[in-house]
């Protein structure tokens, strides 16, 4: 069987359809990836090219960008979207596959519109929707798939109408080796961090956020002075990494600041504590870890999704929210806000402790392989 995997834009996007191509592998098949041509796709795509993994062999063909600007740009948009669509008809005729599988963002769309081109010869159309309201694009292309797979059961309403199977968010086979809870001391060692200090993670996704960055820097020099034995890791993003490292270096604190992290399985396994976005794939993992997160969810995210997302954490106790709103303010408040939801589960690991229990009841250990067979049942 031949599948085309959608996937490119963000690592969220990128990192589940490739945990799905290594299980499809696994199983014989032949995979093609359709990426896009941002730096996060590229980045991502040349790590796992220098390591021995599945994924290093994987075919992957690049994408033109679409993105929808709004309706004063539809003209342009009409022209991305075409060239985009011709693109993937052409890799269609190449590549011929079975099934077309469509992981969200804007590589999805002209990847199912080829597949509809496609199917005279019997070409199946599938999509996946990670988060609990699904962006523009798979509300849309959710109208041309065979079937709809979901990671969070609430999001079944948005595709009334549609077979829908609640499959969880796949995870990368790397990442799920680590995530058994017993090799933090040997993450912690290869991350050159102390063995025995609590451990903080700051993401902001794959691309850093300037937001969460921010907050932190305003939050250290409350922290500073009332906690000890504590150490950060903090995935800056390319653009803010050398202000970051400043912050910590600055404020006293033992740090290793990334601009980019191709080792986090590593990562999450060192941590004790997460503070991070709420996109899907960052909360999949999370869960699999078994770890605690201050969540701060992108406010412009399509839908407010992240928003939800956070939400069936905290209500779950895996989580505490803060909004952004609350770290953009001037003001004592504002300074404090990241710095006592931070020192108040450092301070409590009774209370970590019962959170992650919380996360993991979450984790849907084999969406990959769930998906997967999903694709099998379409393709055979």
């Amino acid at each position: 069987m031949k599948v085309m995997i959608a996937c490119g834009g963000t690592g969220g996007h990128l990192f589940p359809g490739l945990a799905i191509a290594e299980v499809l592998q696994a199983r014989r098949h032949q995979v093609r990836l359709l990426v896009s041509e941002k730096a996060i796709d590229q980045t991502a795509l040349a790590a796992l090219t220098n390591c021995s993994g599945p994924s290093a062999s994987i075919a992957v063909q690049v994408v033109p960008a679409v993105g929808y600007e709004g309706s004063s740009r539809l003209t342009r948009f009409c022209f991305r979207l075409a060239k985009a669509t011709r693109v993937c008809v052409a890799a269609c005729d190449e590549f011929r596959p079975d099934v077309v599988l469509g992981m969200g963002g804007f590589t999805t769309v002209p990847a199912l519109l080829a597949a509809r081109w496609f199917r005279r010869r019997r070409t199946k159309a599938l999509i996946h929707e990670s988060n609990a309201v699904p962006g523009k694009a798979n509300r849309w292309a959710g109208r041309l798939a065979d079937e709809v797979a979901i990671g969070l059961a609430d999001c079944a309403r948005f595709f009334d109408g549609k077979p829908v199977a609640v499959t969880g968010t796949p995870v990368r086979a790397a990442l799920r080796e680590w995530s058994d809870g017993h090799r933090a001391a040997e993450a912690r060692v290869r991350l050159g961090l102390r063995a025995e200090w609590t451990t903080v993670l700051v993401a902001g996704g794959s691309q850093g956020a300037h937001a969460i960055n921010v907050g932190m820097a305003r939050a250290l020099p409350w922290l500073k002075g009332r906690i000890g034995n504590v150490q950060f890791m903090h995935l800056s993003g390319l653009n803010d990494e050398s202000f970051m490292r400043e912050q910590y270096e600055k404020n006293g604190f033992e740090t290793k600041v990334m601009s980019f992290c191709d080792q986090m399985e590593a990562a999450y396994a060192a941590a004790d504590l997460v503070v991070s976005r709420s996109g899907a794939s960052t909360l999949t993992e999370l869960a699999m870890f078994g770890l605690p997160s201050i969540l701060i969810p992108y406010p412009q995210a399509a839908g407010n999704h992240q928003w939800h997302n956070a939400q069936v954490f905290e209500k779950a106790g895996a989580a505490q929210i803060i909004q952004q709103t609350q770290l953009n303010g001037s003001g004592a408040l504002a300074d404090q806000a990241l710095a006592n939801a931070v020192l108040g589960l450092v301070a409590d690991p009774a209370r970590r402790q019962s959170m992650a229990q919380a996360a993991r009841s979450l984790a849907i250990g084999d969406a990959a392989e769930r998906i997967a067979s999903l694709v099998e049942r379409y393709g055979h």
